[in-house]
């Protein structure tokens, strides 16, 4: 399975003397949670939109799954495409169970196939087949609304995902769940995601990678790490929030930062820390401690990499700053 190109990716809305996106060229690698970064305006969600031809690209190519999108029927382009919108696009007159049924009618599936997905699906966004199914959306709260919304665009198991804004119209505590169960469901699925938000914060605890765009170039690409620690230039450092490193640092999972090891069983006298964990609560941990190394551990408690406070510099600190920590 290949994953998405942008090639030379331009689009001019008629009338319009600049281009809402100009000449993008990149890749998503298959597998990858990558998010679409920007203020209002800059391209972003028309960049999406071009995946699944909702838009149509005036100039470039984009290929998915390796093939041109151009030369795929829609129809079967967007069977292999979720897509998840801000207010979940529910069908207000159809079920719960109606609504996440829909593709898989269409494609033919057979009855019991599509009962035993919709129960699947209900139980892997933590709603209860046996409370939510015979509901209507507006019987539903809008988290859960949009939580039935992804379960409706995942119902055909597509290799893709592209969600516009999914969690921009939830309030913070419910958006923060959200976040956190569509992580763990990435890490379940392994999907190849395309995600627009203008919340900075949503994209560095979310995204494998960032594409941050301004008039409709892309100005940096890159690991949500590399974004903090080298950004590409003042627009990048003031948009994800200049100098508030604590702040920075607290969205961002050790998993990303540490150094890999093959794995192996914990043994007395190490000081552990999640591979859920992030680097502010791993620095706390050491300074408690005063452990110079930490070992990550994964969710069956063996060890998977270590993190150690010099790392954690020479990732962060710019090469000058790490210069002067040396010399002291």
């Amino acid at each position: 399975m290949s994953g998405i190109v942008f090639q030379q990716v331009t689009k001019f809305y008629p009338g319009s003397e600049r281009p809402a996106v100009n000449k993008v060229s990149l890749e998503v690698e298959a597998g990858q949670f990558v998010v679409l970064l920007g203020s209002s305006g800059c391209g972003k969600t028309t960049l999406l939109k071009m995946v699944n031809r909702l838009y149509e690209q005036t100039q470039g190519s984009i290929l998915v799954n390796g093939k041109d999108t151009k030369t795929v029927p829609v129809n079967d382009l967007r069977r292999q495409i979720g897509y998840v919108i801000q207010q979940s696009g529910l069908f207000p007159h159809m079920t719960v169970e109606a609504n996440i049924a829909v593709v898989p009618e269409m494609l033919g599936w057979e009855r019991q196939k599509i009962d035993d997905r919709i129960d699947e699906l209900l139980e892997l966004v933590h709603l209860d087949p046996k409370i939510y199914r015979k509901r209507y959306p507006r019987q539903l709260s809008g988290g859960q609304q949009q939580r039935v919304g992804l379960a409706r665009a995942l119902a055909a198991d597509p290799p893709f995902m592209l969600m516009d804004e999914p969690f921009g119209a939830i309030d913070a505590i419910t958006r923060t769940k959200l976040q956190d169960e569509l992580i763990h469901i990435q890490k379940k699925l392994h999907k190849t995601i395309l995600f627009v938000t203008h919340d900075v914060d949503e994209a560095l605890r979310l995204a494998d990678k960032i594409i941050i765009m301004r008039d409709g170039e892309v100005v940096q690409y890159d690991t949500p790490l590399n974004i903090i620690a080298h950004p590409h230039n003042d627009f990048v450092k003031d948009l994800i929030g200049g100098d508030d490193i604590i702040r920075q640092i607290s969205l961002i999972n050790v998993k990303a930062a540490m150094e890999k090891s093959n794995k192996t069983k914990t043994y007395e006298k190490t000081i552990t820390i999640s591979e859920k964990s992030d680097l502010k609560s791993a620095l706390a941990t050491m300074l408690r401690t005063g452990a110079e190394v930490l070992f990550v551990l994964d969710e069956n408690e063996y060890i998977i990499g270590h993190l150690s406070l010099s790392h954690i510099q020479e990732l962060l600190l710019p090469h000058n700053q790490q210069n002067i920590l040396r010399m002291k």
